[in-house]
């Protein structure tokens, strides 16, 4: 049996790291899509924003201002307060994690802090996986077992990611011919 999510992390040892860090980006973003209805327009906006910007200064391979603006719009459209414990809202606590697989070190040099290790890709994937999972066991069915609606969203979005990969990254053994 093919488990989507063992072949994920096999085809995400193969990637290189650049790459990665934008599959992390389209991870989130189909997570996105999916909870849209939910999210505070402001908020999505906001994320997609700043996933633009995250693409553009991994492409770069630097924070240019226009990343480092997008992550300050976002944390004040989205930090939220409960007590005295702040959380970021629907979609942003994602799109930041994702966005940290390719910024991680270039955001911690542009405010000054230490060196810093990036999350990785499949860290990232799963986090979404279960993301999903939780999505459609809330929104199922009535009286349906929310364990294996959630287990069943969870293998869809492993899949889902798979493909992605498969369809958009291009062999790493090119150049065996």
């Amino acid at each position: 049996m093919i488990v989507p999510s063992r072949l994920l992390g096999d085809l995400l040892e193969q990637i290189h790291q650049e790459r990665a860090a934008h599959l992390a980006l389209d991870f989130a973003r189909h997570v996105l899509d999916l909870e849209r209805d939910e999210i505070e327009e402001p908020v999505s906006v906001a994320c997609l924003e700043y996933m633009d910007a995250v693409h553009e200064a991994i492409g770069l391979g630097s924070a240019v201002p226009r990343l480092l603006e997008a992550e300050e719009r976002l944390r004040a459209v989205a930090q939220r307060r409960t007590g005295n414990r702040f959380f970021l809202a629907g979609g942003a606590d994602f799109t930041m994690d994702a966005a940290r697989v390719g910024t991680e070190q270039m955001l911690a040099k542009a405010k000054g802090q230490g060196p810093t290790t990036p999350i990785p890709c499949l860290h990232v994937a799963r986090q979404l996986q279960a993301e999903v999972g939780q999505w459609y066991a809330e929104h199922g069915q009535e009286g349906t077992d929310k364990r294996l609606v959630a287990r069943q969203a969870r293998w869809e979005e492993a899949r889902w990611q798979v493909l992605h990969i498969l369809r958009t990254e291009p062999s790493p053994h090119n150049d065996a011919r």
